[in-house]
């Protein structure tokens, strides 16, 4: 179900608690989600593990796509992660995440003091995180991509999740099967039930990327506009040999089995397919320089956060990792004014980015100072 635009909600963040994350011990903040807070200090002294622990509360783990057990405070076997949250409907909600390395390695998430299976507790937080190596997503490598969409995806469509741990569940066993034919242990007639199973799992993954990079597309030349650059027929391109109908991606498998054995891996699927930012049918990548990469990636963001409230009937919180060392003055001000009615959390080496109703708090080493109001 989509929502009208006005009537969205904002979902806000009012405390988070971290306890044996990274650098800090323990610490307690209490955010104003009526202003924009900027956390700021000297490079390696915690500001982006205030981000990650978000994602962690957000996504079920780490947006730095790093392990839990590196984020355990060195001589601590645990960390816990807690956020309050709020709707404008005034609702109230909890969410916790806690990572265990000792009695055996586990995690467990929790909404309103009730645990939850991770598949439910995505997008409990929506979020929408900007990070310093996003600036390669167009022209980096396609897994980038894959899990830039398959991220939103995740917190736009509750089903996702699942959806997605299916498929690769069912890869993980044809991967399996065409190890042992090509190893003369099994026959390949085994690879049918396989492929019939792939198809059917693959077919939600596709039709739901194919979907929201159309209303991407829509989005997006607005956006662009926004932030300085006139560009024609912008759109978002699926690649894929999968197939647009479960019965077109099982006719590519069956095509691929004999390279499929030879590799011992399943060479076409979702786990495979690409996406595509074109300016006037030319890939984004291949002809704009480094700041018109910028504008398109900013464009993307925003774009992102405005269908959370098509599909949600909410508004993310925006959470921005050092972004305004690689923007100028002009970036800086398109951004903040197209998220101005966000909850923003920032990050930053500087004490002051132009913005009004800004908090400032300095990071040192894991300790988080008092907040002061910035009102330029």
């Amino acid at each position: 179900m989509q929502f009208s635009k006005n009537t969205a909600l904002i979902m806000r963040l009012h405390k988070l608690h971290l306890l044996g994350f990274r650098s800090y011990v323990e610490s307690e903040l209490t955010i104003d989600s009526t202003k924009r807070t900027l956390f700021y200090g000297n490079n390696g002294v915690g500001k982006t593990n205030i981000i990650e622990a978000l994602s962690y509360l957000s996504a079920g783990r780490s947006c730095l796509r790093l392990s839990p057990d590196t984020a355990v405070r060195w001589g601590e076997m645990f960390f816990r992660l807690t956020a309050e949250i709020e709707t404008d409907r005034g609702e109230p909600k909890t969410a916790e995440y806690v990572f265990q390395t000792s009695p055996r390695r586990q995690s467990a998430c929790f909404i309103n003091d009730l645990r939850t299976p991770l598949v439910s507790f995505i997008g409990t937080l929506p979020t929408i995180i900007f990070l310093p190596e996003h600036l390669d997503l167009f022209s980096g490598a396609p897994q980038g991509r894959r899990q830039f969409i398959d991220a939103l995806l995740a917190q736009l469509f509750p089903s996702f999740p699942a959806e997605r741990l299916e498929y690769d569940r069912v890869l993980k066993q044809r991967n399996a099967a065409l190890k042992m034919i090509a190893r003369n242990e099994a026959p390949m007639e085994d690879l049918t039930l396989w492929d019939e199973t792939l198809a059917r799992a693959a077919l939600p993954i596709s039709t739901k990327r194919r979907e929201i990079l159309s209303a991407l597309s829509k989005e997006l030349p607005a956006w662009v506009e926004h932030f300085g650059e006139v560009w024609q027929c912008i759109a978002l391109d699926v690649q894929s040999r999968a197939g647009e109908s479960e019965a077109e991606f099982l006719q590519n498998l069956r095509d691929a089995r004999k390279r499929d054995i030879i590799l011992e891996t399943t060479s076409v699927g979702p786990h495979r397919d690409d996406w595509v930012l074109t300016v006037e049918s030319r890939p984004l990548a291949t002809f704009a320089s480094r700041g018109q990469q910028r504008t398109a990636l900013l464009s993307l963001l925003v774009a992102s956060s405005s269908l959370f409230t098509e599909y949600r009937n909410e508004r993310p919180l925006i959470l921005l990792d050092d972004v305004f060392s690689e923007l100028d003055l002009h970036h800086q001000e398109a951004l903040t004014t197209s998220l101005s009615d966000a909850q923003i959390i920032m990050t930053s080496t500087h004490d002051t980015v132009p913005h009004s109703s800004l908090i400032q708090r300095r990071v040192e080493e894991g300790i988080i100072e008092d907040a002061l109001v910035y009102s330029p």
